[in-house]
C-alpha cells in the first residue's frame, strides 16, 4: 500500500512539473521579428525609445545604430514599428498608422 501511494505521488509530481514546464515560454532567439502597431514617439536618444500605444501602455526599448535620428520622429504621428529582438531593438521598418487602428 505504502509503495502504491509513493508510486501515485511521483507521477503526479511529474506530471504537474511537465505542465509547469509547458507553460513556461521559450526565450526568444536572436533575429526574432516582431511588431509594434500604432505607437506614438514620447522620448528618444541615441541609446534608447520610449513608446505609447493607443491604451497609453509605454514601451521603452534599447536601440542600436539601425534606428532613424530621433528627429524623424513627429510629436502627434502613429506608428507602426517592425523590428528584431538581439542585445538591443534593430530596427527594420515603420509605416503610418492604418487610420482604422488609430480609431481602435
Amino acid at each position: 500500500m505504502k509503495r502504491i501511494l509513493m508510486i501515485s505521488a511521483v507521477m503526479i509530481f511529474i506530471l504537474v512539473l511537465s505542465k509547469l514546464a509547458s507553460k513556461a515560454p521559450a526565450a526568444p532567439a536572436p533575429g526574432v521579428a516582431f511588431a509594434l502597431k500604432a505607437q506614438k514617439v514620447v522620448a528618444c536618444s541615441p541609446t534608447e525609445i520610449v513608446l505609447v500605444d493607443e491604451h497609453h501602455t509605454a514601451t521603452r526599448l534599447d536601440i542600436d545604430s539601425s534606428w532613424p535620428d530621433c528627429s524623424t520622429f513627429e510629436k502627434n504621428d502613429v506608428i507602426d514599428f517592425y523590428l528584431s529582438r538581439g542585445d538591443k531593438s534593430h530596427f527594420v521598418s515603420m509605416e503610418r498608422t492604418a487610420w482604422w487602428r488609430k480609431a481602435m
